[in-house]
């Protein structure tokens, strides 16, 4: 936890329900923007917005390099994976994301650790982790387009046919999360006022 907490951070998911309401305008006007892995702007900027100031990512294996890279560049890594990489992960990290060390904020193993025990899942989706460094980083937290709330695991970026495929169930998705899990606590967190979702926020 930081001494003095910036505002307000509105971060974005890639879930297809930010398709449903044209909120781009809405989006640009906070303080901080957050979004997460491989989002997309372009071709959704009326549903998404444009602005974004930081980008929350795993450093995955389907990380797409980003050739717009934000400010802010926060890395959210399992803590079973900082346990056994060590110091070589900055390596990968730098080769996934196209970038120098000294662009990117790893979050230590410590916060990781916390964030996993306070879900109670040992390899929280990248989303579920933001929304807990934002909450120790700002005073109020915004979520938007999380689907695991509607049980779905397509992105609003997928072409037609992945989506298609994702809904069929022919591909799966988030294998390796606990999204039960995940959406039981996030839904806490709303319940106690600790993050907001758009939609009620607006």
């Amino acid at each position: 936890m930081i001494d003095s907490l910036e505002k307000t951070l509105l971060i974005v998911a890639g879930g297809e329900s930010v398709l449903k309401n044209e909120y781009g305008n809405e989006i640009d006007v906070f303080d901080t923007v957050g979004r997460i892995n491989n989002y997309r702007i372009a071709g959704f900027k009326e549903y998404v917005g444009t602005k974004t100031d930081i980008w929350f990512n795993g450093a995955n294996q389907g990380l797409k390099k980003r050739a717009d890279i934000p400010e802010r560049v926060i890395v959210l890594i399992p803590a079973e994976i900082l346990k056994r990489k060590g110091e070589s992960i900055h390596q990968r990290i730098c080769t996934r994301l196209g970038v120098d060390r000294e662009d990117y904020e790893l979050v230590p193993r410590s916060d990781i650790l916390e964030y996993e025990s306070h879900i109670g899942v040992k390899r929280p989706t990248t989303g579920t982790s933001s929304i807990l460094w934002g909450i120790d980083h700002f005073e109020t937290v915004v979520i938007h387009g999380f689907d695991f709330f509607i049980d779905t695991k397509s992105h609003y970026n997928d072409n037609v046919l992945l989506r298609w495929l994702v809904s069929q169930g022919r591909i799966k998705k988030a294998g390796k999360h606990d999204m039960q899990q995940e959406k039981k606590y996030v839904e806490s967190l709303i319940e106690k006022g600790a993050v907001v979702q758009l939609k009620d926020y607006l």
